[in-house]
């Protein structure tokens, strides 16, 4: 059984960013809130949270323990989790689902390398949600990725310490430039064997989605009642949902791990008409954008017509969502004799504190905290670009709108 970090102290001082995790914990678990606490003898605190149903958890937010399930986690090193507390003959009793306002909840240990439990890593969710085997299995994986964060962490403070401890005063700039590469390739390992984690993580997932899919098909067979129906009907939303976030995940780490966006790149006959289905499709939840499509590319190109149209795809939604509410959205398309050009343009103007970091992973405005998205779509449409041998750009303004522009080389 892990130990308890009843002797760790609970300072405030620096950990490493858990969003990755903590998004890709919200897509394993189709839940809205993922947080990361510390638990200590009577609180617990959260270090990292990301909340999506506006249940006000933010980082920082500390508890008393007995108003939690972690303290059962970490005195066990035991999992929780309940789909519906409602419905958990353990649980139904219980006044902290209420108290929080969830109604399911997954908790796993975060125990370090030394036996230590650090804490717990969460989701959790207003509405009642579907929790397999594999779900927890797969949040169990992620607490181990949270708890090497946290150990590389430390294990980096404790030896900046012993390196000022060390270090004599006046040594060259010389060894000190070393030293900070020394530290810097260990710190860009350390990343890498994260992402490739969450890589395969991602992947693997894959299988057990695949076996929810193939099930809820099975139980519609013999499904009767409208309310079993609904079930079903939600369960297949949140498995494409699941799905979507994973490929996204998957198209995030291949391009930082350096693979890029992988691409199937073949002649395509006619792919304005391609194009202009895709955006008549991204715009349909959105009504109150008009769509404008002025689309005039050679009749053959050679490219991964998918990967243009999902860029095309993440561009529109863009648009819609930050653009001027029922001011048109416009696609444009030519090609000149080198370069093929693609443009959407909104009446929208992004604000110039966010221009430097547009392009840049989970990339979101403050107004964006509650958005459903993983703050990928503008990172991994620049990534299908430079795959393509291009390059994405925008040009924003009061006088001029919004325009992404994509220009490719012709093949």
């Amino acid at each position: 059984m892990p130990r308890p970090m009843h002797d760790r102290s609970t300072k405030e001082g620096p950990l490493p960013s858990f969003h990755s995790c903590l998004e890709l914990a919200c897509a394993v678990s189709g839940m809205r809130v993922a947080l990361i606490g510390e638990v200590g003898e009577q609180q617990w605190r959260a270090v990292h949270a990301l909340d999506r149903a506006g249940l006000g958890i933010s980082a920082g937010l500390r508890l008393d323990l007995v108003n939690t399930f972690c303290r059962d986690v970490t005195a066990t090193g035991e999992a929780i989790w309940f789909g519906d507390c409602r419905q958990d003959q353990k649980r139904c009793d219980s006044p902290i689902p209420a108290l929080h306002g969830f109604r399911s909840y997954i908790s796993v240990p975060v125990v370090l390398a030394d036996g230590r439990v650090f804490g717990t890593l969460c989701t959790l969710d207003p509405e009642p949600r579907v929790i397999t085997d594999e779900i927890v299995h797969a949040m169990r994986a992620l607490g181990a990725v949270v708890a090497e964060q946290i150990g590389a962490a430390e294990a980096h403070d404790t030896n900046d310490h012993h390196d000022s401890d060390k270090r004599e005063p006046n040594a060259s700039p010389e060894s000190r430039l070393q030293a900070s590469e020394v530290l810097n390739s260990a710190l860009r390992q350390e990343g890498k064997e994260r992402e490739e984690f969450i890589a395969v993580l991602a992947h693997d997932l894959r299988n057990p989605l695949q076996a929810i899919r193939v099930t809820s098909d099975l139980l519609s067979l013999s499904a009767t009642s409208e309310a079993q129906q609904s079930l079903l009907r939600h369960l297949d939303d949140s498995a494409d949902r699941m799905a979507e976030l994973i490929d996204v995940t998957l198209d995030f780490a291949r391009g930082r791990l350096g693979s890029g966006i992988a691409l199937r790149v073949r002649p395509w006959r006619d792919l304005s008409a391609l194009l202009a289905n895709t955006a008549e499709q991204a715009l349909a939840p959105y009504p109150g954008c008009p769509l404008i499509v002025e689309l005039a590319l050679p009749e053959v190109v050679t490219c991964d017509a998918d990967r243009l149209s999902q860029l095309v795809s993440n561009l529109l939604i863009n648009a819609a969502i930050h653009g001027r509410k029922g001011h048109p959205i416009t696609l444009r398309g030519h090609a000149d004799d080198t370069a093929l050009v693609l443009e959407v343009r909104n009446e929208g103007v992004i604000a110039e504190a966010s221009m430097k970091t547009l392009f840049e992973p989970f990339h979101r405005t403050g107004d964006q905290r509650l958005d459903s998205g993983l703050g990928l779509g503008l990172y991994i449409a620049s990534q299908i670009a430079v795959s393509h041998g291009g390059a994405l750009t925008v040009q924003s303004g009061e006088a001029i709108g919004t325009t992404f522009t994509l220009r490719m080389p012709l093949r």
